[in-house]
Formats: structure tokens, C-alpha cells, sequence
């Protein structure tokens, strides 16, 4: 998670005008792409091995919903908005709405184990 979420959320800063000024945020994006790449396949690889773990758990832990919603939510606009933006280089709510709903993901994961019932 931290592997995808950081190289998107480090495009989103420099996005926002923070950070990296020698690269454009298409540029950044385009350099750190292998490694959002292999976050993305580590995340479709383990998620579903560790949800066959205990199917029954998560499937009643409310905060496991959330975090799923979240992670669809966040897939979509990763593909469309998020990508039109960093092309046109033009796009700060774009970015902060792609930084809160990356961070809002991570959270709802570190959520589920608070929420087991």
C-alpha cells in the first residue's frame, strides 16, 4: 500500500507545487510509474489472499466495507481524473482529492482491526 499510495500521493504534491520543480508532474509521474505499477500488482495479488483468510471477518467488519469503497473510489478517479490532470498538468483539487482519498484508504485499513466484532 505504501508503495502505491506514496508514489501517487508524491505526483499529487508536485502537482500542488511542492517539491521536485526540476520535473513536471507528467514527468514525475512517468518516472515513478514501474513503481506505482508494482504496488498496484502487489495489492491485487496479497488483498484477495488475505481476504480468503477469513472471508467471514471481513466481510461483517464495517470499516473492510468502507476501506473497499474507498479503494474503488480511488481506482476510478486514479484512471480518469487523476491522469487527465497530471497530462494537463492543471488539476489542485484533483490532487487534493486524490491525497485525501489515498490517505482516507490507508486509514480505513488500519481501521479494520479496531472494528472486528
Amino acid at each position: 500500500m505504501a508503495l502505491l499510495a506514496g508514489t501517487i500521493i508524491l505526483t499529487d504534491l508536485r502537482l500542488l507545487g511542492f517539491g521536485l520543480r526540476r520535473l513536471t508532474a507528467a514527468g514525475l509521474a512517468d518516472y515513478l510509474a514501474p513503481w506505482t505499477r508494482a504496488g498496484l500488482a502487489v495489492i491485487l495479488v496479497t488483498g484477495p489472499v488475505m481476504f480468503s483468510s477469513d472471508v467471514p471477518r471481513y466481510v461483517a467488519n464495517p470499516a473492510f466495507r468502507v476501506k473497499m469503497a474507498f479503494v474503488l473510489v480511488a481506482l476510478v478517479s486514479h484512471f480518469t481524473l487523476h491522469r487527465k490532470a497530471i497530462i494537463t498538468g492543471k488539476g489542485r483539487i484533483a490532487a487534493i482529492f486524490s491525497i485525501l482519498l489515498w490517505s482516507c484508504l490507508v486509514l480505513g485499513g488500519r481501521a479494520i482491526a479496531d472494528f472486528d466484532i
